[in-house]
Parts: structure tokens; C-alpha cells; sequence
């Protein structure tokens, strides 16, 4: 029943309604309504001929009046046609009670009345009740509208998804590894925050930054903080890319030869004792006497293979033994027995421990006066290396390079060793090892010895070490004799990469030669971005550098292995460098060409040979161009000529010196002089045009110099000690009697590098 219908019916009943908003009481309402159903079925007769679908059953029962008219909804079928005006008549059960607004939920009639209490209530009849339905919601016919946004910019899918896709699931407690070099949206993705987040932080902490601008590790740290997350830095050094895992069963593996790296101090006879077990002489060949890179061989021991590597002693190659120590599955510690434990002893102690691999020490040189093998064990006791003679578990063998005892019985425990640790390999795999040591060679290019370390190396193989890959071209093992094949545990140096890797890369086998390439890439790459990382923390505004007055000695560092280099420059990063910086602007392997030489030239740099000499025309145009270039074949001659050329470019001291000292005792005045201080030389001599200054009761009044110095009426030079003087200082004349006159100089005396 529409509102118009229901105002019909109140009004035919005599009760005054003259708008749907008007109130009435509800027994009225209801009266009103009982007496209009009544005379409805004689009306509505005619209508049931003409509507049949009017649903006589409504007509039949009056109890439904009870309801609201808008639960049945019956208003659609039974709407008569705009001729016929009597359409309440038609309609006896939707008219049965008005309804009420269906935003909430109806309550029934006893709930309202029960909410009610007694007495009259009155009826709101509600216009567009019939055209809700039940459930609520917008009227019929209407298009239903999204509920309106609460101001703000519309926002792109891109942002939603995005915003989605970098919000951390639970960021607060653990630490995130955060790459060296990574841009602002690597660090965005890493800590889960989004872009624009990141960058106001960042402006928030004065670094005004690009999505794809690089980030120092310093930066990247601070703004980790401030988001409240936890970082860690990872470099590409510090991770260990492992080799492949396989399932190898025990039918797969074979045995495999030990790897046994000797290690020790310098001149301890490292070189002499491998020597003397392959019976070459390749100590004489070590320039000074020292190894100087590490070389691997191989021996046979009764019927066994054996692999040998020889690391330097010498201080300065402490990364090499570091080196030597993680490739290796038994450490031999050379000690002298007349010299005992040495620093780099030590070190090579501490390197086998921390890569855990068994430990044997060779006590070499028994054989020369003043040896003292006990003590050498006393000495490695104290390091925790008890020997198995005193109940411990180290084995120690009393050798002599040069005489050969003891040899046999240092091999026997070596392969007993090897015994123990079962060694065993994989040979049917892809091959992997590390790269021992690298060189450029002018005739055949870049050579790296590579250890094997499980699988089989053949000719053909793309390999990949760090930001370097490369085709096996030709093999050749310890003894300069070509291989084909190269098993595990072997070592063999390697052509057909197309750079120089780093020695102490992981070299890995991959199944094409693009896979070899995009490995290498990515690895560049990431390199790439650390340097850009540390070149970026690293900011020096011009005010800075006038202020600090540092001085820069450039290098161009060339060597003839890549170990060399990387000893080179970590004993240059251990000099002081607070007044005198040393930057290595270019370091390569192979000989000293043009490009080195014109490099020096454009940033006024030395050039710097380790064990290789100018190729080509560099000589030449070093002279044209004034470049000092420099060779050596031991590298303590490098760091003595460093830090005598690093003192050279320290700014001097100046060094004052006390001339001579005179008491004013009188005071005259000339005309055309000035003031002339009558004085009494105490100390020394006082000479014309000398630096001097004026003391007054402990004060310093005057800094100048003596401008005329007189002895009775006549000029002097200088007047020495117990005698009287006339002083005229320069632009200064209130000199009073008991002032001190104190004249010096001051000289400079060169620094040397602390």
C-alpha cells in the first residue's frame, strides 16, 4: 500500500492525515485500516476478473495485517492501471499495517510494546518504505554508489600492489642482510618499506638520493636506525660461495691426494725442505731468497700422490697464508730450531686453526750448531700444540733440509695423516677448486693455477672465478707438461681466461659458456657497486682538504702475480697515512706499458714494478714525459722507499733556536732616531737584523726584529756576551728600563714517518 493509499484510508475513517510525515495513534491507525479490509472483497471483485495474479489468498486471511506490508511486497504485481483510481480497494493484505523504515531491523509487537509501556503510540508513516527492500540499502531503481573517500589523492594499482608487496610480515626482530653497494631501491625492498618512505628519511637526514643512487654501508646503517630495523652489512668477500652439493653415494667417491700446505716464518727453510723432497733447486731462484707467491707441486711418496703448496713467510703476505691454509687438508708448521717460534709463526698457527685442519710441525735446521729442538716444543706447547712425545696430539718431526734426515720419516707421517682424514672426491662431477695464484703472461695471456678440488677439469670447460670467466684453452701441470685432464686434488695452471681473476676465488665448471658469463657479470657487477658504495662514504669538501693540508703520493702498481699485488697494497694500508695519503690509483698484473706510463703522467703518479719491467715504448715515454719508474724483486725494498719518499713530502718542523739575550738598562731618545734601549748582553750574542722579542715582566709586549745595534757611536754586526749595547728595534718604541731583549732563530728540521 503506497502513502497515498494509506492517507485514503485514514482519511475515508475520519482521521485527520494530511501528509505521509504526519503522526497518528496507532489504535486509530489500526481501526481505520480493520474497516477499510472489510468493504474490500465486494470491490475488488471486479479487479480479480480483470487480475487473476492478484494473489486471492491475501484477501482471504486478515490475520497478516499484523505484519508490515513491505515483508510480502506484493505492491509490483498489484499496482492497477493508471484508469482504474480505486486501487486501495484492490489491495486488502499489503494494506494491513504501514511500514516502517527498513534501515534497522523491524521488531515484532511485542518487543515495541514492551519497549513502549502502556498508553498511546504513535505511527510515522514513512513515503518510500514501500519501495525499500527488506534488507535495506538504497532504493529500488537506484544505482548503488560507492561509499564516498575521505579526501586524498586517488591512488594507482602500481602503488596498492606495491604498498602490499614491501610491507614486512614481522620486521622488528630479526636481522636483515643488507648487500654492500645496494641503491635505494634494493635497500627498499630489504627492509620492507616503501620507496618514497625511504627517500624522506633520507632527505630528513641531509642525503638527497635517486632511486637508483648508491648507498654508502655508513648510510645505509643510519637509515636502517631510524626505520627500526636491524642490518647487516655483507660483502662480497666475506660471502663463501659453496660448491655444488651432491648426493654422491660411496661407489662415486675415490680417493683423492692430500693437499698439505707448508707454512711458517720467513727463512725458516719453507722452500728448502719442499726442496729437498721434489730434489729441485727452486729456492735459488726466489729473488732474496723468499717465496714470494705460492707454488703448488706435486710428489711421490710410495706409490701415493702427494700435492705440495709453498706459502710465503715474509710478513707482508699474510693474506697468501690465509690462503694456503683454507685450501689445504694438512698444515705443515716449519720451525727452525735455532731460531724457534717467530711472529709469523704465530700467524700461520692461528691461520691452520681457525680453517681447522690438522696441524704437523717440522722442526728444520737440526743439523746447525745451537739448534734446540726441545725448546722449539716448548715454544709450540705454549700455542696449544702439544706434542704426541708429551701426551698430546701433534706430531712433530726433527728434520734437516740440507742434509735429508729425517725426510722419509716426515713423508710416512704425512700419508698416515692423509690416512686418517679420508680423503675422498667425486671425480664424475662438474669441476670446482680455487684459484691459487694468476699472472699475465705477454705471450700467452692471462695463466691462473687452479686446485681442483672435486670433479674432473678437461679442455673445453667455460669457467667462471669471480668477475672473470673464460674456456679452458690448454692445461699444463706442476712440471710444465700439457694435460688433458685435471682430477681432483691436482693443481694445473689454466689458459683461456679473458682477465686476470683475484687469487683466492672460487672457480666453478658451468654448462655453456653464457652461463659462465652471467655469472661472472653479476659478480662484476655487485663488485662494481661496492667500490661505488666506498667511494661514496668517502666525501671531502675543498675547504676539508685546503685545511688538512694532506699531501697524496699516486701509484701505479704493476706485478707479475695478482698474490703480489694484494701484499703490496695491504702493507700500504698499514703505513701512516695521517699528513701523507698513499692511493693506488691502478694496479694490474704484466709488465709496465704506455697506457701506465701516460696514467702516472695525468695524475702525477710514480709507477711501482714488482718483478716485471717496462714493455714497448714505456720507457720511452717516461723520459718524455718525466715519470719516475721504479723496480723491485723483493718487497721490503717497496715499503723501505715508500716510507722514505712518504717522510720526503712531510711538512718540516720549524725549530726554534736561542741566539742571545740582553737586560734594558737605560733608555735615550734621538731625534732622528727614536727610542734606543741602553742594554746589557746576559747570554750569547746579539746580531743585527736578528729575529728578537721584547719581555716585559714574563709577557711577551713586541715580535720583530733588531733594526740597528750600536757600540759607543760606531754601527756593529754583533755584540757578544758581557758587553754594552744601543737597540733600536723595528717599528716599536716603548721599551722601558728591565725589559728583556731575546733574539732567536728558527730552522727546519725534516720529520720522519712515524
Amino acid at each position: 500500500m503506497t502513502s497515498k493509499d494509506l492517507l485514503a484510508v485514514l482519511n475515508a475513517a475520519g482521521v485527520e492525515a494530511k501528509a505521509a510525515a504526519s503522526s497518528v495513534e496507532e489504535s486509530d491507525a489500526k481501526a481505520a485500516v480493520a474497516a477499510g479490509s472489510k468493504a474490500a472483497p465486494a470491490k475488488a471483485a471486479p479487479a480479480k476478473a480483470k487480475k487473476p495474479a492478484a494473489k486471492p489468498e491475501s484477501a482471504a486471511k486478515p490475520a497478516p495485517a499484523a505484519k508490515p506490508a513491505a515483508a510480502e511486497k506484493p505492491a509490483p504485481a498489484a499496482k492497477p492501471a493508471p484508469a482504474a483510481k480505486p486501487a486501495a480497494a484492490e489491495k486488502p493484505a499489503p494494506a494491513a499495517k504501514p511500514a516502517p523504515p527498513q534501515d534497522t531491523p523491524t521488531p515484532t509487537r511485542e518487543e515495541a510494546e514492551a519497549a513502549a509501556g502502556p498508553g498511546k503510540r504513535r505511527v510515522v508513516i514513512d513515503s518510500q518504505a514501500n519501495r525499500r527492500p527488506a534488507t535495506g540499502g538504497p532504493p529500488q531503481g537506484a544505482p548503488g554508489r560507492r561509499p564516498r573517500r575521505r579526501g586524498g589523492r586517488r591512488r594507482s594499482y602500481d602503488e596498492v600492489f606495491a604498498d602490499a608487496e614491501t610491507r614486512p610480515a614481522d620486521a622488528t626482530t630479526q636481522v636483515i642482510r643488507v648487500n654492500s653497494g645496494s641503491t635505494v631501491k634494493d635497500v627498499s625492498e630489504y627492509l620492507g618499506v616503501p620507496v618514497p618512505d625511504v627517500i624522506k628519511k633520507l632527505i630528513g637526514l641531509g642525503e638527497m638520493a635517486t632511486l637508483t643512487q648508491t648507498l654508502s654501508d655508513e648510510t645505509i646503517e643510519v637509515l636502517a636506525g631510524e626505520l627500526d630495523r636491524e642490518v647487516e652489512i655483507v660483502h662480497s668477500d666475506e660471502e663463501a660461495i659453496e660448491a655444488p652439493d651432491f648426493n654422491d653415494t660411496e661407489a662415486q667417491l675415490i680417493d683423492r691426494p692430500p693437499v698439505v700446505t707448508v707454512m711458517g716464518h720467513v727463512d725458516h727453510g719453507k722452500t728448502s725442505l719442499l726442496d729437498a723432497i721434489r730434489k729441485t733447486e727452486v729456492a735459488a731462484g726466489e729473488a732474496g731468497g723468499i717465496t714470494q707467491h705460492i707454488g703448488a707441486y706435486q710428489v711421490h711418496v710410495d706409490g701415493r700422490i702427494v700435492t705440495f703448496l709453498d706459502t710465503p713467510g715474509h710478513q707482508a703476505f699474510t693474506a697468501m697464508r690465509a690462503r694456503g691454509a683454507q685450501v689445504t687438508d694438512i698444515a705443515v708448521i716449519v720451525v727452525a730450531a735455532d731460531d724457534g717460534v717467530k711472529p709469523q709463526t704465530i700467524e700461520a698457527v692461528d691461520h691452520a686453526k681457525a680453517a681447522g685442519v690438522p696441524m704437523l710441525v717440522a722442526v728444520n735446521k737440526i743439523d746447525k750448531e745451537g739448534a734446540q729442538p726441545d725448546r722449539v716444543r716448548g715454544e709450540m706447547a705454549e700455542l696449544g700444540l702439544q706434542p704426541v712425545d708429551w701426551g698430546g696430539e701433534t706430531e712433530f718431526c726433527d728434520v734437516s733440509a740440507k742434509s735429508g734426515e729425517g725426510l722419509e720419516a716426515l713423508l710416512e707421517t704425512l700419508v698416515v695423516m692423509a690416512d686418517l682424514e679420508e680423503l675422498k672426491a667425486n671425480p664424475n662431477t662438474d669441476a670446482s677448486g680455487t684459484v691459487i695464484e694468476s699472472r699475465l703472461d705477454p705471450g700467452r695471456g692471462a695463466v691462473v693455477s687452479i686446485l681442483v678440488q672435486r670433479g674432473t677439469l678437461r679442455i673445453g670447460d667455460p669457467l667462471a672465478a669471480g668477475a672473470h670467466w673464460g674456456r679452458v684453452r690448454a692445461m699444463h701441470d706442476h712440471t710444465g707438461e700439457r694435460v688433458l685432464i685435471a682430477s681432483p686434488g691436482e693443481p694445473v695452471e689454466v689458459l683461456g681466461f679473458g682477465s686476470v681473476p683475484d687469487a683466492g676465488e672460487f672457480v666453478r665448471m658451468f654448462d655453456s659458456d653464457r652461463d659462465a658469463r652471467e655469472s661472472a657479470k653479476e659478480r662484476g657487477h655487485r663488485l662494481k657497486t661496492e667500490a661505488l658504495a666506498r667511494r661514496s662514504g668517502r666525501r671531502v669538501s675543498l675547504e676539508e682538504i685546503f685545511s688538512s693540508g694532506i699531501q697524496e703520493l699516486n701509484l701505479v702498481l704493476k706485478a707479475d702475480v695478482a698474490g703480489s699485488i694484494e701484499a703490496i697494497q695491504d702493507e700500504i694500508a698499514k703505513l701512516p697515512q695521517s699528513e701523507v695519503a698513499v692511493r693506488v690509483i691502478h694496479s694490474a698484473v704484466g709488465g709496465i706499458n704506455e697506457s701506465d706510463v701516460m696514467l702516472a703522467a695525468a695524475s702525477k703518479a710514480v709507477v711501482l714494478g714488482f718483478n716485471v719491467r717496462p714493455v714497448g715504448d714505456a720507457r720511452a715515454v717516461s723520459d718524455r714525459e718525466g715519470i719516475e719508474i721504479r723496480s723491485y724483486s723483493v718487497i721490503y725494498r717497496v715499503l723501505e722507499d715508500l716510507r722514505a719518499a712518504m717522510g720526503g713530502m712531510l711538512v718540516p718542523d720549524e725549530v726554534e733556536s736561542a741566539v742571545g739575550s740582553a737586560e734594558v738598562r737605560q733608555i735615550f731618545k734621538a731625534s732622528k732616531i727614536g727610542t734606543i734601549a741602553g742594554s746589557y748582553v746576559t747570554s750569547g750574542k746579539l746580531e743585527r737584523g736578528a729575529t728578537a722579542r721584547l719581555v716585559r715582566d714574563g709577557l711577551v709586549v713586541y715580535e720583530g726584529r733588531i733594526e740597528s745595534l750600536r757600540r759607543f757611536n760606531e754601527d756593529a754586526k754583533e755584540v757578544l756576551e758581557n758587553f754594552e749595547c744601543g737597540i733600536v728595534l723595528k717599528d716599536y718604541a716603548d721599551v722601558k728600563e728591565g725589559d728583556m731583549v731575546e733574539a732567536y732563530e728558527t730552522k727546519q728540521v725534516e720529520r720522519e714517518l712515524s
